[in-house]
């Protein structure tokens, strides 16, 4: 629930709530007055009529509806009553307030004696009346109250949207920040209450920035530091292979110095190449591909090592035009087909198959090797796993990077990739699937 819908909620049900306390406490009081003054009417009424004189007894016909009824007593005689069907006393014969039923109904009495007169003096009134006089003056008064609530909930909710606007802008401005955009937020009519959210905030938003600009720094050294030393290192042990080509041993012990530094190059590449293509700093430049000529561009950069090994690649399917960034998708496929390679014997066949399936666009590379178990599938995109770790069958080195920089950057492009049992060539086969025409940005 949000904050806003709470709130009002928790404002309209108290004061919905101390409305009625209120209307419970109003018709108390309202009960109280009204005992008072029609007592006091009673009271009234018995000194106007002992002015009755001189009258024979006589009753008055029935009058259901009466708003009271009387009798006057002279001498324990009933001389007059207002109501054919009272001969007998309708209260004590005593100077106070009571409560007494008859004709079908509860009414409240007053009794008075005049010595003057020798009269007992006796009246009656209703008390559903005074009961209908109560609910009446406290209706009249919570009725209004009542009415006002759907515009009361209205005014509400339109001030607490006021009062939330502060929230809501911070919110707009956090959702419509860049990933990269880590400067400080600063809004207009700044409350005290979001300030130090805001101090927070923003004081992230540079401690994350300077971890992002130290890691690029680290990222930039590091190609310079390790790139340089490792060619040192090639160019010292070509030629010193050169100067030893008499010696076998020393040949065959240069030849795992050579690939020794060939992986370590490889690593190094790799690590740096998965800093630049991680999803949350990565910024690609996305613009219209063609897929088959995305394709034939990698088969070219790597067909020295297809022919090494005198294997076919063939490329079939149709292309179409993706939106994606042209670099990092290269290193995608130029992963897929590395692995494909490297993994099949020679003298065996790759093959590059495009095509569209429901406005989803598919880059399939199946090769002849020995695939991938099923349950395997999850593991070979985290970083640095290998298949038997070092000693892979196939006795191909790597690190364990390839597959999870290919998952980063299918990641930028709202892709997949789907791992199964290549049907035909019964190698791997790796599917990348992008919807046509959609970027990851």
């Amino acid at each position: 629930m949000s904050i806003r819908r709470y709130l009002t909620l928790i404002l309209l049900s108290v004061i919905t709530l101390v409305t009625f306390a209120a209307a419970i406490q109003g018709y108390r009081g309202s009960m109280a007055k009204a005992t008072s003054v029609f007592d006091n009417e009673l009271r009234s009424l018995t000194y106007v009529l002992v002015n009755i004189a001189d009258m024979s007894t006589q009753s008055a016909a029935p009058q259901p509806d009466a708003a009271f009824v009387y009798q006057i007593w002279q001498h324990n005689r009933l001389i007059v009553s207002s109501h054919s069907e009272l001969k007998a006393a309708i209260s004590d014969f005593k100077n106070e307030f009571a409560e007494h039923n008859f004709l079908s109904q509860r009414w409240r009495t007053y009794g008075h004696f005049f010595e003057s007169d020798n009269k007992w003096v006796l009246v009656a009134q209703p008390l559903n009346r005074r009961f209908e006089l109560a609910e009446k003056m406290i209706l009249a008064a919570v009725t209004p109250l009542i009415l006002c609530i759907p515009l009361l909930a209205i005014i509400i909710f339109l001030l607490v949207s006021t009062g939330l606007r502060p929230l809501r802008l911070l919110s707009d401005n956090l959702r419509t920040k860049k990933a990269d955009d880590l400067s400080p937020i600063t809004q207009q009519h700044q409350q005290n209450e979001l300030s130090p959210v805001l101090e927070t905030l923003n004081q992230l938003f540079e401690r994350l920035n300077a971890a992002f600009s130290r890691e690029k720094r680290f990222a930039s050294d590091a190609a310079h530091e390790l790139r340089t030393p490792l060619s040192v290192l090639k160019i010292d042990a070509h030629n010193l292979k050169l100067e030893l080509s008499n010696n076998s041993t020393s040949n065959a012990n240069m030849q795992y110095l050579q690939e020794g530094i060939e992986r370590m190059s490889h690593v190094v590449e790799q690590i740096l190449l998965l800093n630049r293509t991680n999803p949350e700093q990565y910024q690609g430049q996305f613009k219209q591909i063609k897929t088959a000529s995305l394709c034939q561009n990698v088969i070219a950069s790597l067909f020295p090592q297809i022919e090494a090994k005198k294997q076919e690649i063939e490329l079939v399917g149709q292309s179409v035009s993706i939106l994606g960034d042209e670099f990092s998708l290269g290193i995608l496929l130029q992963n897929l087909i590395s692995n494909a390679s490297k993994y099949s014997p020679e003298e065996t066949l790759i093959r590059v198959t495009l095509k569209t399936v429901k406005q989803r666009v598919i880059i399939q590379v199946e090769d002849s090797g020995p695939g991938i178990d099923e349950s395997e599938y999850k593991r070979v995109f985290e970083r640095f796993y290998r298949i038997g770790g070092d000693r892979h069958d196939s006795n191909t080195p790597g690190c364990g990077l390839g597959l999870a920089i290919s998952k980063h950057i299918a990641e930028l492009h709202n892709a997949t990739l789907k791992l199964s049992r290549s049907e035909q060539l019964s190698g791997l086969s790796v599917e990348l699937i992008l919807l046509q025409g959609q970027s990851g940005e």
